[in-house]
């Protein structure tokens, strides 16, 4: 039994947490890492002010323990597979499913990644949907236009332009869930029989 790694990216309320827990749920043989739960703490000192907001850039890496969340997954990728699970055939590769908005910015995690999927959404569709979220801190007056979105940007157009990163497959999260889903699943299908 070997280990395929999926990376799940991209940007703000996209679906990507809900895409990568249907995926988990589907298969059985499947680990899912969320990049969320590695934020720092508030007050750790290695975060990044935007002072004229007076709030923390939490899209950038600074704010998340990457090496942690790395060493996390390297710890269990290196263990032996994950034991025979009801639904799961033996010969079946288990599933390393890794979600998050920046695992691709972050290189020895984003090599690990054998399928790697990027959703995307116009500006008007992230920020509405953005509004119906809550935050822990919340987003601040002008947060969203000040930091989320010129982030993201950057974020893309570093993926795009960085050619180790070519096979990142992009997805319309405009579309609806269960189509991004279907394409994604498919993919994996596929791959699974090779």
């Amino acid at each position: 039994m070997e280990w395929l790694v999926i990376g799940i990216s991209g940007v703000t309320c996209s679906g990507k947490t809900t895409l990568a827990r249907k995926l988990h749920q589907d298969f059985k043989n499947s680990i899912l890492f969320e990049q969320d739960t590695y934020f720092l703490p508030i007050d750790n000192p290695r975060h990044v002010w935007v002072k004229e907001l007076n709030h923390i850039n939490f899209d950038i890496l600074p704010s998340l323990d990457m090496k942690k969340m790395y060493s996390d997954i390297r710890r269990i990728l290196d263990e032996k597979p994950l034991k025979s699970v009801v639904g799961a055939s033996e010969t079946e590769k288990n599933i390393f499913i890794i979600e998050g908005f920046l695992i691709f910015d972050y290189k020895p995690i984003s090599d690990l990644c054998s399928l790697k999927y990027f959703l995307t959404l116009e500006k008007e569709e992230c920020f509405r949907r953005r509004e119906l979220r809550v935050y822990d801190p919340p987003d601040g007056p002008g947060y969203f236009d000040k930091v989320v979105w010129p982030e993201y940007v950057n974020h893309k157009t570093a993926i795009m332009n960085n050619k180790e990163l070519a096979s990142i497959q992009f997805c319309d999260a405009s579309n609806s869930q269960e189509e991004v889903y279907k394409t994604v699943l498919n993919d994996i299908k596929i791959n699974l029989k090779n």
